[in-house]
């Protein structure tokens, strides 16, 4: 097995691991086409995560400045589902919230200096920013938007079909948060 399909394991086995709060309130939605579960980090999980593969402080602090949304997707249709985060909706009282993508990231890094290995690695736990979903495929990956004090709603929209010819597909996820280190599971 080669780097990468391990590394794509091991973040696999790390974003699918929920704590005792999320387990008792899963954020999915499945129906006989698609299965998407939505997982929401404290700024502990992803500084464990990065100061476990020895990132400077510096980035880990960039990153935890942030609001992790982690998303998996599995495809259950015998068509191609088209994820494409540009057709991703954040909004908090109707009003748009903006999402951090790679060029962001990648600003960010040079910045401080980020070793390239510490570069790869972040961008394997970021959402592909496009891909087609084949029969039974999955993916999964963080996005990072700016903190926000209160809920807000993610809007998952997909194109389906080999030429994105076929049904529109939109998935609603509404009281979504920020996760802080003292979210308890009342929460």
């Amino acid at each position: 097995m080669n780097t990468i399909l391990r590394f794509a394991l091991l973040l696999g086995i790390f974003f699918s691991l929920p704590t005792i709060a999320e387990e008792k309130k899963k954020l999915t939605y499945e129906d006989k086409d698609l299965y998407v579960r939505v997982f929401l980090r404290s700024p502990e999980q992803i500084t464990a995560f990065y100061q476990g593969r020895e990132f400077k402080q510096q980035a880990v602090d960039q990153i935890t400045d942030t609001c992790n949304v982690t998303v998996i997707i599995k495809n259950k249709t015998l068509d191609v589902l088209w994820l494409e985060l540009d057709n991703w909706q954040f909004s908090q009282n109707q009003q748009p919230i903006h999402r951090y993508k790679r060029d962001y990231w990648a600003k960010q890094w040079d910045e401080i200096q980020l070793k390239q290995a510490h570069r790869s690695t972040f961008g394997w736990t970021l959402m592909p920013e496009v891909r087609d979903l084949r029969t039974d495929e999955g993916v999964g990956g963080s996005l990072y938007i700016p903190k926000q004090s209160g809920k807000f709603s993610l809007t998952l929209n997909f194109n389906t079909g080999s030429n994105k010819q076929g049904k529109k597909r939109s998935v609603n996820f509404n009281h979504l948060f920020c996760r802080k280190n003292t979210d308890v599971e009342s929460e």
